[in-house]
């Protein structure tokens, strides 16, 4: 096997982009990708700076959106009957929306 790289995973490895090997010394791709390390080979972290922040963007807007679909009672109800938005919940909702970033 010609290993061109390696990317880190949470039971082993991913080489060369496709192929998934489990981190087992009995199995002979791992043995494989050891002696790579060996000689001086680095594998790539699981995540790159860019996904972290893409992770930690969806969890923002994931809790976010949560957070709006939790108080639109609070319009609707005010579109019916003209009961006020609590002024903390209309902040609220203003910082929500302001934290949802779309994907690109």
């Amino acid at each position: 096997m010609t290993i061109t790289t390696v990317k880190l995973q949470e039971s082993g490895w991913l080489v060369n982009g496709n192929m998934s090997v489990p981190n087992d010394p009995a199995n002979r791709h791992c043995v494989n990708i050891l002696e790579w390390i060996a000689e001086g080979n680095t594998p790539a972290p699981q995540y790159t700076e860019a996904e972290i922040a893409a992770n930690a963007q969806a969890q923002i807007n994931a809790t976010s959106a949560a957070y709006l679909a939790s108080t639109d009672w609070y319009v609707t109800r005010n579109t019916e009957t003209g009961v006020a938005i609590p002024d903390d919940i209309t902040a609220a909702r203003a910082d929500a929306r302001a934290a949802i970033v779309e994907g690109k």
